[in-house]
Order: structure tokens, then C-alpha cells, then sequence
């Protein structure tokens, strides 16, 4: 396996002959094509050292950059993260390599103390290094990427027709870099040559952001990596024009162990937008790359290096790129989408304090962790560390209002529970005060004024401003359609999360939703297929299969529904439903003893829960009491209510319409 393969055009050898001395000269085995033997295949030979090199040194000249071999070199050098470019001639060279950093040694006659070539060498063992250990973390079982053969780019490249630039639609262009209008320049040449190869018109406006890779060489820095992949997935998001695929299932892709067309199929997507950051010192360095999601072809890359201070324009150069060039496809379907202008921010609700956005990231990663407890408050320590920086950061006033809202569920203190529960609320206004256009604000705000606020006459106006902002946000219409099922608005429930799953085909509490809104409307059987497909994605979800036995219970699928209840690992939600099992069954005494766990366990946190039994246990008077004590304390159960299955029994009962009225269910 060669450490460096040398890429270059037959007329430039002499030159190539420099880098390839000077870098056997420092140690390193280096193929190029004069190491061929006879007799060998010059395809098959050339390939297998050109995926095996650990970087692929490409020399750009006149020559070259007309040579289909060396660009097919190039394109699946840059496909693997094993390009490493250099100047030798003052040239033109391919556009996708136009704006790559690029060694300029046009100068360079073999000289090893020339401080350009040092600086050259010393990128070439960075780039080493970090493949090496790359390598070492993906192990030798790990599946090979299918990836396209030499010649298959070198096919593609020879197919292309040269056509010209068009004019750049709508107001977003001023605001673009180059790398921008190189971008939409490629797009509009594929669109005059008849569209791209197998691409329909209901698919080409839908993209996927993969989790940037961590190239730091310290794992502790992928929350960074993986921030500002989600930073430019959100502001993308927020153009009406694009469907952007979800976080959840967009990390579900993070080691990158299938194919470009296999992750695009799955995640439903026209095109990936792939990447890798690396943060040292004062610096960061982001890699972009645009994918053609059905041919697995990059069609444009670009490399931003800026301050770190500078973090917010780099996300909004690679959205304002990327969402341009999509925009001007699909504009004829749409009159909403315009391109969005780079602004400096990270999006609306963002700020331009790098300590801020770090501390606001890492605690992201914490919370999305779902690990609960500890990690939980550790993620509220995060966000009010950013706060502390940055007063006026809406992005972490929104999180911290979500994180109180799940401790607020959590706690059993009445004192302490009632301060989280209005935090929560107030950090939620708080975000859409400073940002009224951001839609996870709204999200925010809606839910903790319907779950822990008990207000669903003031969560409807909220929850609905979330959707006008972020209707392109997967997160943001599963919380919408969830509240539309809770509160029997249940057609405009199953087209919200229709789109949803749309968005986030991997995301099993997506799915979970889903089979919630179906359980709701009473629709059992349909609901099953949903939490099913939750369950294949994690087996290990809380919730989701204590909701799948419920709706086996009520198909009077006893057998099943109790192997569905015992392998709930949450005994909040298991509890009540093996006590209703129990008590069909005519085992009052273990009904009665799953009851007393329940109770003893949970405390008021399962005040709903309690009532839950005892409504199907036909003790009304007993579960409306809970009911009423549920709200006294506001138990964020009480959410769903006006359509539970379980409370069928209650809905003659005056008692509890009066307190569907005051929550304002009714």
C-alpha cells in the first residue's frame, strides 16, 4: 500500500520526477505509473493504488487539467478524502477543483528547503495522519463504501458537455462567494444537457446534511463536527423551496459504511451534502461537498478555512451555496423559494460568540444523548453557560427551555418542579422574544405551554408559527402534529406527519409519533405497523412499546399486549398497563400490586397514570379525583387528556369536562 499516489499528465514527468525523489527522499513510498512492470494491467494496477494510497498527490498544469485520467484521478481522490493538490503550471483548472485549497509550486525545482514545498510536505503528512488514524477507528471489519470504479468517473467525465453559465435567479446571488456561483454554474450546465441521470421533478429539491466528520485527531470535538453540520442543515431547513432530511435520521449515517446512492435511497434525498471540520487553536478548516444522491458523483466541493470568530460565516457561505443552487432547480415548482443570503449568522436565532455557540453545542449533544439524569442537567449547565456569554442567544434560550421541560417531568419535588415548569415556559418566550422568526423557538414555546403549561389555547397559536417558519424541519412537525392529535384535529395530525416521515425516514420517534396519532384516533391496528417501525430502528425505545401494547390491548390482543407492556423499559408506562391486564384477567391481587408499585415508584409524577387504571378499571369517581390532583400539580400527562383511548369511560363524567374546559381542550 503506497503512502502517496502521484497523479499527473506523461508530458509533466520531469516535473513529477521532483516530487516523486522529494518525497522518497522524506520516507515515503510513493506509486506513479513508472513503477508499472511489464505485463501488468495498467487499469486494474493504477486503481488499486489509487485507493489504497493513503494521499493522492494531484499536480494541476495545462496538461493535465485537459486529462480525463488525471481529473478521473482527482474526482475519486476527492470521493475518498485522499486529494492533496498542487500548482505546477498557472492553469485553469477542473471547476469542482477550482476553489479546493491548493499548493501553488509552479516555482518549485526540486528544492526540499524551499519553505513552499515544507509547507506542502507538512500538509501532506497531516493529510497521513489523519487517514491513518481514520483507519485505525474504522477496524478491518468494517464494510467497504461502494464507491465508482475509475473508469466509470473517467466515463462520466468524458460524457460532459461544455455549455455556458446562465444568469442567477432571484436577490440571493449578490450575497454568494464564488464557490456559490460555481456551484449553480455545474447545476445549470446538467439542467441544459437534459437534467440529471435519473432525477425527477418531485425529488430534486430534497437534500440530506450528513454529520460533518471530527478531523481534529480528539474525539471530544465531535460535538463541534456535528453542531455545524446541524447549524447548516437548520438553516437550509428554513427555505420553503428545500426538504431537508432530519438530524435524527441523517446521523444514522455518521460512520459512513454505505454508498452515496444506498444512504441518498434510504434517506430519500436527491443529493447529500457530506463534510468534515477541524477545529484547532484559533482556526477552523470545513470541507463541503455537494453528492449527487443517484449516481454518487460529487458535483461540488469547496474548502472554507477562516478564524474561528468566524465560524457563523462559514455555515452561511456553505447554506447559501448549497441552498442557490437548489433553489434555481426547482424554482419552477414553487413560488415560495428564495435563495437565502449568507448574513453572518448561523441562522435566525443564532449569535457570533464562538464560546457561546460551543458551550450551546455541547449541550445539545448532552441532551440529545437521551441519556436523562445527570446528562440532562449537565446539558442545562451548557446552555446556561452560552446564556451567561450571550443574553441574547435564542438557539439556547429555546434548548433550555426543552431541558426543563423533560426535568420538569422528572421531578418529584413539588417546589422545585414548579420552578422548571416556569423557566421552561419563560426561556421559550424568551428565544421567540429576540427571534421571531425562528421556528424552534416557536416549537419551543408550544410545548412547554401545552405539556408543562397546560395552556392549549395558547400552545395552538404558538405551535402553528412553528410550523409557518420550519415547515421544513422534521423535528418542528412532529411536535406540531403530535398537538394536532391531542387535541382531535387528527386529518391535519396525519398530513403534518406524513411530511414529517417524509423528512426523517430514520427517526424512530418519528414513527413513534406516528403511531400515536393513529392510536389517538382510535385507529388500532394502524397504529401497530408505526410503533413497529420505531422499534426495528431502536429496539431499545422507551414508550413506544408500552404504546404498542396499549393498542394490542384494545384490540383485545391480551397475549401479545403483555409482552409488548414487559419489554417497556420506562415502569411508568408498563406498570399501568400490566395493572389493566391484570384486572381483565381476573387477577385482581397482581392488578392491585402493579397498581402499588406504580404508586410507590412514580409518586405524583404518575398521578395521570394512576388514572389511566383506574378509569379502565372502571373506578371513575377514583380516576377523575387523580385527575383533578394531576392538574393541581401540573402533570404534564394531562396532555393527552381529550383524545386517550384510556379515558373512554370519563367522557360522560361532568367532573372531567370541566377540566377539559379549563385547560381549553374544549
Amino acid at each position: 500500500m503506497p503512502d502517496i499516489f502521484l497523479s499527473y499528465n506523461r508530458e509533466d514527468q520531469a516535473k513529477a520526477r521532483l516530487f516523486a525523489d522529494a518525497f522518497a527522499a522524506e520516507g515515503f513510498k510513493v506509486w506513479w505509473d513508472t513503477t508499472l512492470r511489464a505485463g501488468e494491467a495498467y487499469d486494474e494496477v493504477t486503481e488499486r493504488a489509487l485507493r489504497d494510497a493513503g494521499a493522492v498527490v494531484v499536480l494541476w498544469s495545462k496538461k493535465s487539467v485537459v486529462s480525463r485520467w488525471v481529473r478521473a484521478e482527482a474526482t475519486v481522490a476527492h470521493r475518498q478524502k485522499t486529494l492533496v493538490p498542487a500548482m505546477i503550471e498557472a492553469c485553469e483548472r477542473p471547476i469542482m477543483f477550482e476553489l479546493t485549497q491548493t499548493a501553488e509550486l509552479s516555482h518549485w525545482s526540486g528544492d526540499r528547503a524551499d519553505p513552499a514545498w515544507r509547507s506542502f510536505l507538512a500538509d501532506v503528512r497531516q493529510h497521513l495522519a489523519a487517514r491513518s488514524s481514520g483507519d485505525e477507528a474504522k477496524g478491518s471489519d468494517a464494510p467497504l463504501r461502494e464507491e465508482p470504479s475509475i473508469q466509470e468517473v473517467y466515463s462520466a467525465a468524458k460524457s460532459k458537455q461544455s455549455l455556458n453559465r446562465r444568469t442567477l435567479i432571484g436577490g440571493g446571488a449578490a450575497g454568494l462567494s464564488l464557490v456559490g456561483t460555481g456551484l449553480i454554474w455545474w447545476l445549470n450546465r446538467q439542467e441544459q444537457s437534459g437534467g440529471l441521470p435519473g432525477s425527477t421533478a418531485p425529488e430534486d429539491n430534497r437534500v440530506a446534511v450528513l454529520p460533518f466528520k471530527n478531523l481534529s485527531g480528539d474525539p471530544k470535538q465531535d460535538y463541534f463536527a456535528d453542531g455545524l453540520s446541524a447549524e447548516v442543515r437548520a438553516e437550509l431547513a428554513r427555505n420553503a423551496a428545500l426538504q431537508v432530511a432530519a438530524q435524527t435520521s441523517s446521523s444514522a449515517f455518521k460512520d459512513r459504511t454505505q454508498s452515496a446512492k444506498e444512504m441518498a435511497d434510504k434517506l430519500g434525498v436527491a443529493y447529500l451534502l457530506d463534510g468534515n471540520a477541524r477545529k484547532a487553536d484559533s482556526t477552523v478548516r470545513v470541507n463541503a461537498e455537494l453528492i449527487d444522491g443517484r449516481t454518487g458523483f460529487s458535483l461540488w466541493a469547496e474548502t472554507f478555512e477562516r478564524p474561528l470568530d468566524n465560524v457563523f460565516a462559514v455555515q452561511s457561505e456553505i447554506a447559501a451555496s448549497v441552498t442557490t443552487a437548489l433553489v434555481d432547480r426547482v424554482a419552477r415548482q414553487t413560488s415560495e423559494g428564495k435563495p437565502t443570503k449568507g448574513t453572518g449568522r448561523v441562522s435566525s436565532g443564532g449569535t457570533q460568540n464562538v464560546a457561546a455557540f460551543e458551550h450551546k453545542l455541547k449541550g445539545r449533544a448532552l441532551f440529545e444523548s437521551a441519556l436523562g439524569g445527570q446528562t440532562d442537567l449537565d446539558a442545562l449547565a451548557e446552555f446556561e453557560a452560552a446564556l451567561a456569554l450571550d443574553p441574547n442567544y435564542a438557539a439556547a434560550h429555546a434548548w433550555r427551555s426543552r431541558t426543563l421541560s423533560v426535568l420538569y417531568g422528572q421531578s418529584m419535588a413539588s417546589t422545585k418542579a414548579e420552578k422548571m415548569r416556569l423557566d421552561a415556559i419563560e426561556a421559550a418566550r424568551r428565544a421567540v422574544a429576540i427571534a421571531p422568526d425562528f421556528a424552534d423557538g416557536y416549537s419551543a414555546l408550544g410545548f412547554s405551554l401545552f405539556n408543562v403549561g397546560l395552556d392549549v389555547k395558547a400552545a395552538k397559536t404558538v405551535f402553528e408559527q412553528s410550523v409557518q417558519y420550519g415547515r421544513g424541519d422534521g423535528d418542528v412537525l412532529t411536535g406540531f402534529a403530535v398537538f394536532c392529535a391531542r387535541t382531535g384535529r387528527f386529518d391535519e395530525a396525519v398530513a403534518t406527519i406524513a411530511r414529517a416521515t417524509t423528512l426523517d425516514p430514520l427517526n424512530p420517534t418519528v414513527f413513534r409519533s406516528a403511531g400515536t396519532i393513529e392510536l389517538l384516533a382510535r385507529r388500532y391496528a394502524a397504529a401497530l405497523p408505526f410503533f413497529d417501525r420505531a422499534l426495528s430502528i431502536n429496539p431499545k425505545m422507551s414508550v413506544a412499546p408500552s404504546l404498542r401494547g396499549t393498542a394490542l390491548m384494545l384490540l383485545g390482543r391480551q397475549g401479545e399486549a403483555r409482552q409488548a407492556f414487559e419489554a417497556e423499559p420506562n415502569r411508568v408506562f408498563a406498570l399501568p398497563g400490566l395493572a389493566i391486564l391484570d384486572h381483565q384477567a381476573d387477577q385482581k391481587a397482581s392488578a392491585q400490586a402493579n397498581f402499588e408499585k406504580l404508586v410507590r415508584e412514580a409518586g405524583d409524577s404518575g398521578l395521570y397514570q394512576q388514572a389511566q387504571v383506574l378509569a379502565m378499571w372502571g373506578e371513575l369517581d377514583r380516576a377523575v379525583a387523580q385527575l383533578q390532583r394531576a392538574y393541581e400539580v401540573k402533570d404534564a400527562g394531562l396532555a393527552n387528556l381529550y383524545t386517550d383511548p384510556l379515558l373512554e369511560k370519563l367522557k360522560g363524567n361532568s367532573e372531567y369536562q370541566r377540566l377539559l374546559k379549563i385547560i381549553g381542550f374544549v
